[in-house]
């Protein structure tokens, strides 16, 4: 993670998390709408403010969820201009209510960390388990960990291992068995029978 608070979202992305979750997920991720592409070239060209202006459009015309996900991250990424990161959370809600699921994933971050808008565990929590449902398993593992931590009273442990354990079964790539075997360590043996049953069970969301 990004060690401030504001950026820890972004760093959860880009110290390791998005890679993973891209390496993940890459065969489960809707495909991309072919319109995106036009913006993604304008860029890769250094034509951003026409890539920025094509996506936006795409957006605006089509509810092109890929644009706005894109646009998320160029406001987030601070590359071509200052970081701004309301305008990279007004994005990726845009492409996370749309279903875009590494949108999904980011704007978790955002209201886990604060990036962009008010800090928000139950936000956070509800956007991890948009994509956690999709079966991605760095999703899984976040939320997994919110469910784990915090305030006692707060805690669903049951909950915390099914998903741990989902996401090790998916092989994300930087679970730590010992990490569930603590949590396990926590759990009646009546309480850890139910998460599997659980994990078990779990269908993905289309």
């Amino acid at each position: 993670m990004r060690v401030t608070d504001a950026k820890i979202g972004a760093f959860l992305r880009r110290g390791g998390l998005l890679s993973l979750f891209f390496l993940t997920s890459l065969l489960c991720l809707p495909s991309k709408p072919v319109h995106a592409d036009q913006g993604k070239d304008l860029f890769d060209h250094g034509k951003y403010e026409e890539a920025v202006a094509w996506w936006k459009q795409a957006s605006l015309s089509r509810n092109d969820h890929e644009a706005e996900f894109r646009l998320g991250d160029y406001y987030e990424s601070g590359v071509v201009e200052p970081e701004n990161l309301p305008e990279a959370a007004k994005w990726y809600e845009l492409a996370a209510k749309g279903g875009h699921v590494a949108a999904q994933f980011a704007l978790g971050s955002f209201y886990e960390a604060g990036a962009g808008l008010s800090p928000s565990p139950e936000s956070a929590a509800y956007w991890y388990g948009e994509c956690a449902r999709r079966n991605h398993a760095n999703c899984q593992f976040n939320l997994g960990r919110l469910a784990s931590s915090g305030p006692p009273e707060k805690q669903d442990l049951v909950a915390a291992y099914k998903w741990y354990y989902l996401a090790a079964k998916n092989g994300f790539l930087e679970f730590d068995a010992e990490e569930l075997t603590k949590l396990g360590a926590r759990l009646s043996s009546a309480q850890k029978k139910e998460a599997v049953k659980q994990a078990v069970a779990f269908k993905p969301v289309e």
